[in-house]
Formats: C-alpha cells, structure tokens, sequence
C-alpha cells in the first residue's frame, strides 16, 4: 500500500487535470476533458516510464531537481509566516506534473505538450475568517510550465520553486507564488538536512516495492514578503516543510481510508503521523509515527505505542463528505500528549476525490513541559460516520 501523504497528493493532482488531460490552458481551441471517474479509470501506471526504487539512495543537489523520467512529480510546502506587526499567516502550496505518455509521437504544434503541471495555494490569515486561495493549471506547450534540474527548479506560469546555491546539506531554495489572490516570495534555508521515505520508519522499513521516491526538509527558515489581495508587499519570516516526491501514480478504489499527519513542534522537534482506517468505519485504525529531534535523528513508533483518535468532524456543505479535522494524539513512552484543532473547519482540498488537507494548531505536554506548534492534517472523507458523532 503506498504511503498516504503521497497517495493523497496524486489524487488531488489528478483531481485538478481532469478538464485539462486533452488540452492544457491557453490553448487556441476549447475542448472539454473527460470526468474525473473516467480519468482515474485510465491506466496510469509505470508502463514505459523508468522504475523507482523506494529503497535506493537519494543524491543531493540532483534528486532537489526534476525526474521527468517518472510518471508523476510534486512538490508540497506548507509553513507559519509572521510580519513585523506580530500577524500571523499558514499557507499551503502544492506544485504537481503528471506525465501523460513515456513515448509521445513528435507533433510539429507549438502547442503540443506531453505534461501537465498544477498548483494551488491557500492561506489564512490569523483572526480573520475563510481561506484565500489560487490555482495555476497549465501544460509545457510554449514554456507555460516544466521542471529541470540544472539549476534544480520547477515553475508554473508565474510560480516557481528553484534551488539556490550553496551546499547540499544546507539547501536554500527561492519560492514564488505572485499574482492575483494571495502571494509568496520567500528564500528558504534548510536547518535539517533532506530525510528519505524510508528512514522514517513509518512502513516498517519495506518501501522497496512503492514505486516511488520521496524525502522531507521538515524546518526551513524563510524570510520574505507576503501579499494579500494585491496590497503592499511586507516583510514575513518564519518556517516551511517541503516535501518532493516522484513515481508511479495510484489507481482509484479500495477500501482503505488515509490519514496523514505533519507538524512542526516547539522548538526544534518534527512530527510525522500516518493512520490507514476502514473507510466504513470498521474495524481497528492502524497508526504509525516518526518524531524527527533537533539534530535530524529519527525515532519511530507503531501501532500499540501510540494513541490517535479524532474528536471532532466535519460535514461539507458542498458534498455532504464527513471528515475528521479534530485529533488527540499520545505517545505514551514519550509522555506526549497533544491536541491538533484546525483553524478553520472548511479546508476541503477537493471536492471531487473527498479529501480535507487543513491548517492545525498543536497544544499540548512533553513530559511536564506544555508544548505548542503548527502543521497540517490530511485525511480522506468517511463513507460512514460513526454513531454519535
């Protein structure tokens, strides 16, 4: 079963190119694309394109940059920024590229293009209600979108993530997302060095067999300017989790529910939390956790070891999709116990596959010390909500 943090970002990525697979933005012509149910029924597995092994070693600088020998490629960043005024703003954003053919005939149109590329931003601003929100849904025809490797970057019309210079176990990074709606400019230094899929422990260790490739910058410092609504640039800093990830993409059905948890702790401590459940509701949920310390050590934790459960869901007014958002989280050996509440209950990603991806706060205890911080929660909609909730 591949991991939920990577299966959850495909779904929605190919959520997003359900109306573009036959033609991409911009294009001279209008020609609907087909429904997602279709979409997700078309064969997208690995057929032509390079094998990945989950288990192989990463390279740095040159797995920070783009692998368009894979089917599918993302890039995932969500992170607290404050301004000199002591506001507070959580963004989400989401660069994703789905190949759509690992040999495509030469075709002579400018407009001709074999990948798609999306990206979406959110953010909240502290004490206001609601989320600001922008896409950016395009091919590679005419330069529109694409990812490379010398330098490592990956852009989207006008938003682009590219490495800067400096030593790979410090990478630095330019992220920008202008526009209309919401913006970002930031320059982001790792204070960790990049942690692979596998040494998170989170699988027991067997993720040679995922068809995928993934690591994490759990802490990168960034400094920068946020807009809002096409005001006045000002100044942000704060810290941002990146996640990239390349591979094979997975096919819709099962009855497996994905809950997928990633916060940063006071000071200097990550956590990283997965749940498979019954999507009925059946049955015992099956968690694991990896805590990453200051110095990017890893500890892991499964199943007996740690308590997970939700205490608060949500219904979408849109959909009628019930979702978890609300979660107690307990490591006993460790003496931790936290409380993950969103700052807003409507943070549904997309509609169409039933997936909720929503800013948290954390409160809690380590040990006999309260303990605080901030993250994400994604998690996929029940089927069935369980009685008296």
């Amino acid at each position: 079963m591949k991991p939920l943090w990577i299966l959850i970002s495909l779904l929605v990525l190919l959520a997003g190119l359900a109306s573009l697979w036959t033609l991409g933005s911009r294009g001279p012509e209008s020609i609907s694309g087909p429904s997602l149910d279709a979409l997700l029924d078309l064969d997208l597995g690995a057929e032509g394109f390079a094998e990945v092994v989950g288990d192989s070693p990463l390279r740095f600088p040159a797995d920070h940059g783009a692998h368009p020998e894979s089917r599918g490629e993302l890039w995932n960043l969500f992170g607290r920024l404050t301004d000199a005024r002591g506001g507070r703003y959580d963004f989400q954003l989401g660069l994703s590229r789905i190949a759509l053919a690992a040999n495509p005939p030469v075709r002579a149109s400018e407009w001709a293009a074999n990948e798609i590329y999306r990206g979406r931003l959110t953010l909240i601003r502290a004490g206001e209600p609601g989320v600001r929100s922008a896409e950016r849904l395009t091919r590679t025809a005419l330069g529109l979108a694409g990812a490379g490797s010398q330098p490592a970057s990956v852009w989207i019309e006008d938003w682009s993530l590219a490495l800067s210079e400096g030593r790979a176990e410090l990478s630095r990074m330019r992220l920008v997302a202008d526009g209309e709606g919401p913006g970002l400019a930031l320059d982001l230094i790792a204070g960790k060095p990049p942690i692979a899929l596998a040494d998170l422990g989170l699988l027991g260790g067997d993720v040679g067999g995922l068809g995928l490739q993934a690591y994490l910058l759990p802490r990168m410092a960034a400094t920068g300017t946020l807009t809002l609504d096409g005001g006045e640039p000002r100044s942000v800093e704060g810290q941002v989790w990146l996640e990239h990830a390349w591979g094979t993409l997975p096919t819709r059905g099962g009855q497996v529910g994905l809950n997928r948890f990633a916060i940063q702790l006071d000071p200097d401590r990550e956590l990283v939390c997965l749940q498979l459940r019954r999507q009925d509701g059946t049955g015992t949920p099956i968690p694991a956790c990896a805590l990453i310390l200051a110095d990017g050590q890893v500890q892991s934790f499964r199943r007996r070891e740690i308590r997970l459960d939700p205490f608060e869901r949500w219904l979408s007014p849109r959909t009628g999709a019930r979702y978890p958002v609300a979660w107690r989280l307990g490591i006993p050996i460790l003496a931790l116990e936290l409380e993950l509440v969103p700052l807003t209950r409507d943070q549904e990603a997309d509609d169409a596959v039933g997936l909720w991806s929503g800013v948290v706060q954390a409160v809690g205890h380590l040990g006999g010390d309260t303990i605080a911080g901030h993250g994400r929660i994604e998690t996929t909609a029940e089927v069935t909500a369980p009685s008296g909730i």
